[in-house]
């Protein structure tokens, strides 16, 4: 039985810019996906764990961290082979946003009916799952859908909501009060996925093209060679290593503003979430104001590589203030250089890696494994941050490990040879 065409168009590589509406949905659609997964684990669970158990909040947060992160490991590849090989005719990914946006809503609001660690570290694992099923249906919709010469600008734009959903959805938790309706705000977001999975395009894959799938190439999946696919090995090195340096650097804030600083002290009459917001406001702030900037110029100037080094190396060198002089000022300070370098590094790094992507048939499966190598540090980061701060010398230490981290980062991308 002959095979036609020889490349259907959901294989094929995209030559047609997308249009200012198409952009429009992309980041409405990331906007309901990055707020409800950032919100809940920045303000609301270590509120929760603290009310819970406010003496062992460090090693609690840690452990709910930590399961929430593993789930990952396993479903994010999973989905996006399986997203890979969908055939119908409603496309490949839209039927994982869909559905994966549904399950998130139910996560979401069964987290926020808990009043136990166990219960909130379950409520993290599903959340976690549910966002690698989305994610297998929206990472791939820019190879898939953008042009090589756009996706700078239109990374650029998307990332906005990662860059600016946590302050916006902290605003917006301060209009509620209790944990269950604050989540029912978070739960209401997913709905715009499912927008712009309806309205958006997704050529169907003919069952011809389908590629076969067995639990060994499922496993086989992760298996990438560095001899054939070595700019795709470090740029994921590196991405690894960088958001091992941002973790670090930022998942205790809430305690070292209460630890460390006394923010409550310094400040009477203010909680600790109100420094937190002021915080995670600043940063998101200086990150906006470079993010799309630095995806255009990524698209204008060809050389994604050195705006990826420079956006880490100041990622770097946010960290220092913190560990040589940690007072509310230079918090302030380091949260602001923070923001410019993660603004800088956050979409030119996405569209670096949507161009060494091994396989046009396998484009879900491998930007879920870039994007766990964002999101997998977060497994080690629990333990190591609780080894160092109890035995190796507390947030300094904490603080120049992140530095060094992020620097290492910077320095990998230059191994990726085929991206200027």
């Amino acid at each position: 039985m002959s095979l036609a065409p020889a490349r259907p168009e959901a294989l094929a590589e995209p030559t047609r810019r997308v249009g200012p509406g198409w952009i429009a949905l992309y980041v409405l659609a990331n906007t309901g996906m990055f707020i409800p997964m950032q919100v809940p684990t920045t303000f609301l669970m270590p509120a929760q764990i603290a009310r819970i158990d406010p003496a062992g909040k460090v090693g609690s947060y840690a452990w709910v961290s930590m399961m929430g992160a593993i789930s990952g490991i396993v479903i994010a590849p999973l989905a996006g082979a399986l997203c890979d090989r969908t055939t119908g005719r409603f496309g490949r990914r839209r039927p994982w946003m869909i559905a994966g946006s549904l399950a998130c809503m139910a996560a979401l609001i069964y987290t926020g009916i808990q009043t136990t660690v166990a219960g909130i570290t379950l409520g993290s694992l599903l959340l976690s799952a549910t966002f690698m099923i989305i994610g297998a249906g929206i990472a791939p919709v820019i190879p898939d859908r953008v042009p090589v010469a756009q996706r700078g600008v239109v990374l650029g734009w998307a990332t906005v909501p990662q860059a600016g959903g946590l302050i916006a959805g902290g605003l917006l938790l301060g209009l509620l009060t209790g944990f269950p309706a604050q989540y029912v705000l978070m739960a209401s977001f997913p709905l715009l996925i499912t927008l712009f999975a309806v309205v958006m395009k997704d050529p169907p894959l003919p069952a011809g093209h389908r590629e076969p799938f067995s639990p060994r190439a499922f496993l086989d999946g992760y298996r990438i060679s560095p001899r054939r696919h070595p700019d795709f090995v470090w740029a994921m090195s590196s991405r690894f290593i960088m958001g091992l340096g941002y973790g670090l650097g930022t998942l205790y804030m809430p305690y070292f503003l209460d630890d460390v600083l006394h923010y409550e002290q310094l400040f009477p009459g203010r909680s600790t979430e109100d420094g937190l917001l002021i915080v995670v406001g600043v940063n998101c702030l200086a990150t906006i104001s470079t993010v799309v900037l630095s995806g255009w110029l990524s698209d204008r100037l060809g050389k994604r590589r050195m705006l990826v080094f420079v956006g880490g190396l100041t990622m770097a060198v946010a960290a220092i203030p913190l560990a040589l002089s940690p007072t509310w000022t230079m918090t302030l300070v380091a949260a602001v250089i923070l923001g410019l370098g993660y603004g800088v590094y956050l979409a030119v790094d996405t569209a670096l890696v949507t161009e060494v992507l091994p396989a046009s048939a396998d484009r879900g499966k491998d930007m879920a494994l870039a994007n766990l190598m964002a999101s997998l540090p977060y497994v080690l980061v629990p333990p190591i941050a609780s080894v160092v701060l109890g035995d190796l010398g507390g947030y300094p230490s904490l603080f120049l490990g992140s530095a060094a981290m992020s620097a290492l980062g910077a320095v990998l991308v230059w191994k990726v040879r085929s991206v200027r």
